[in-house]
């Protein structure tokens, strides 16, 4: 312990030397010598955490998770200053009671029939799924290392406490996302009350509360949905430090700010933002002492939250940009073949990519992996008032509550251009809270416009105000629950195959064989919502029916469309046995089932 050191020195030079330095430093950032032990502890804490943990998916020590929390809750204490009041507008029981409302009505809309809709469970949240249960069967307990496609555990150490309440479940790996994202609700509430009052922080968080793309993330096991509520987080605590000069929105951000870098890749923008907008907040405002030594403690504790990560990466560098390699335009060679391949240059090919991202905010039908819409992050009436907000940001470009917004469109613009598939939804997820800031400031300003001019006719105001939110809100959820959801286009057909198996499954006991053949297309191993699902019903993959023993009994094989002349093969071996196809609600075959002796009694149970 750093203490005990410096009081078994206490009589020697250097001890005397780094007691004025910790002295000094306390006096600059408005802190006892104490505090400033505790701070310098804390970074010891979160380095021996470091040491602790390991590069595995076991923690060398029991004491790993344990030091870095330590860590953070020192430096937290370390920075703070006590009974400092806030200058903001009080809060009424009107207004909590409100916010409240429309958090749980978020929620509700994040989490109601969230096992069907999306009805089939991805690979990529299955993949989620097997790793966080790997934290409840013993294989993993490190959350400071990385997890599956090179994440930061600490997304499947979250995940697995829901696992712990509703099982091996979709709901259970899909909830926490249902979580986060209405949490979002009252932060960006927070944020834009701060920045442009009531009128335009309702407004904002009731649209982002149905906005089709955060709706749909939020009912999704992906880590993405973190960085949007990070940024607010963030944002909000710099804003109301550097407004107020007050230390703990500092530390908040600080939090935050150090959070965001354990999540999805998006979450690298967050620094930056944050750096750029403090320049903007600089321009605007001299910072006295308060808010550099505010400033201080942000960073401080960013960094002991980040520092177990960091000095991992720092040892394995090539993880750091792992997962975004596997996105990114930037890989060498891949974006001279793209460009080649389309008649351009690798400048005008990434200029167009972003052209095309920028499209995707008003015009451009959103594309990627997950989320195929078929319409643009903003849909009609929402892309108007849109525009109207740019236009007031525009106008106000010096000022730093209406850069802000811009700053992160630009930042993820720039990272949805530089990436595959544009406009890609699951990075442009990001932008939401911006989104939503600037279609809240119509509401503020004319709000604000009628209290100088037209006080008198305020309360019609108000009615065609909430007239054109609940426009802007069925029209999102329509776009969702009414015309994506019920086309099933989320995840693969192979993903629909094996949700369907999943599915049926259990109906077979030991010792019945369950054989499968897919072909060329898919073996049942590969796609993981499978094993997550149903992990004691594993299939055999067969290369032909051949491959059937010819005593064998009580087995049944599942064949894909593909593979007729195998499914032909069975029946002339097997024909005592019986068939039956399956299909999805959409009447798209998905595989034939051929069941032999015993296990043919169950073909007959299925729903």
């Amino acid at each position: 312990m750093l203490v005990a050191g410096f009081q078994v020195a206490s009589g020697s030079l250097a001890a005397r030397r780094a007691s004025s330095l910790l002295q000094l430093a306390g006096t600059w950032l408005g802190i006892s010598p104490l505090q400033t032990l505790l701070i310098a502890n804390g970074v010891a804490f979160a380095i021996a955490a470091r040491s602790a943990s390991g590069d595995g998916p076991h923690a060398i020590s029991p004491l790993a998770t344990p030091l870095w929390l330590a860590a953070i809750v020192i430096v937290i204490l370390g920075c703070r200053i006590r009974h400092q009041t806030s200058s903001a507008i009080r809060w009424t029981r009107v207004e909590i009671a409100g916010l409240s409302l429309l958090t749980l009505a978020a929620l509700a809309l994040r989490a109601w029939g969230i096992g069907q809709m999306p009805f089939v469970l991805n690979g990529d949240e299955g993949s989620a799924g097997l790793t966080a249960w790997e934290f409840l069967t013993g294989v993993r307990n490190n959350v400071l290392s990385l997890g599956w496609f090179s994440f930061p555990g600490l997304y499947f150490g979250l995940l697995s406490l829901f696992q712990v309440v509703f099982g091996r479940t979709m709901e259970a790996v899909r909830l926490l996302s249902a979580l986060t994202g209405a949490l979002t609700i009252p932060f960006l509430y927070a944020a834009v009350r701060s920045m442009f009052g009531r009128p335009a922080a309702w407004a904002s968080a009731a649209w982002l509360g149905a906005l089709h793309i955060h709706v749909f993330f939020s009912r999704v096991a992906y880590n993405n949905i973190f960085d949007p509520l990070l940024l607010v987080l963030a944002v909000t605590g710099l804003w109301q430090g550097w407004r107020e000069g007050r230390r703990a929105p500092f530390l908040t951000a600080g939090l935050a700010l150090g959070l965001s870098q354990f999540f999805y890749t998006t979450g690298r923008l967050t620094p930056v933002i944050l750096a750029l907008w403090t320049l903007l907040l600089a321009m605007r405002r001299r910072p006295d002492r308060a808010r550099l030594s505010g400033l201080a403690g942000m960073l401080l504790v960013a960094a002991v939250v980040v520092l177990p990560l960091g000095l991992l990466y720092a040892q394995h560098p090539d993880q750091l940009l792992f997962t975004a390699s596997r996105v990114s335009l930037l890989v060498p060679g891949l974006t001279a073949e793209a460009a080649a391949a389309l008649g351009t240059s690798v400048g005008g090919l990434i200029l167009e990519q972003i052209w095309i991202t920028t499209l995707g905010l008003t015009v451009a039908e959103l594309q990627g992996v997950y989320y195929e819409p078929g319409v643009p992050m903003l849909i009609s009436l929402s892309a108007v008032l849109f525009l109207i907000g740019l236009g007031l940001c525009a106008l106000r470009l010096r000022d730093p509550r209406y850069s802000l917004p811009l700053l992160i469109m630009a930042g993820g613009i720039l990272a949805g251009g530089l990436s595959i598939q544009a406009p890609n939804s699951q990075r442009l997820l990001y932008l939401t809270p911006a989104l939503a800031m600037v279609v809240g400031l119509p509401f503020g300003a004319v709000w604000t416009w009628s209290t100088r001019r037209r006080p008198v006719g305020r309360m019609a105001l108000v009615a065609v105000g909430a007239a054109l939110l609940g426009v802007m809100i069925v029209q999102n959820l329509d776009a969702l629950f009414v015309r994506y959801f019920p086309r099933e286009e989320y995840g693969s057909l192979n993903e629909a195959v094996t949700q369907e198996m999943a599915a049926i499954l259990p109906y077979w006991r030991e010792p019945t064989r369950v054989y499968f053949l897919g072909g060329e297309r898919m073996i049942s191993a590969s796609i993981p919502n499978l094993a997550y699902l149903v992990p004691d019903a594993m299939p055999t993959v067969l290369t032909s029916a051949g491959d059937v023993p010819d005593r064998a009994t009580g087995w049944i094989a599942i064949v894909l469309p593909e593979e007729g002349d195998e499914l032909t093969a069975l029946r002339r071996r097997f024909p005592e046995g019986t068939g039956m196809r399956r299909y999805n609600r959409h009447g798209t075959v998905l595989f034939d089932i051929w069941a032999v002796d015993d296990a043919a009694t169950a073909l007959r149970s299925l729903p």
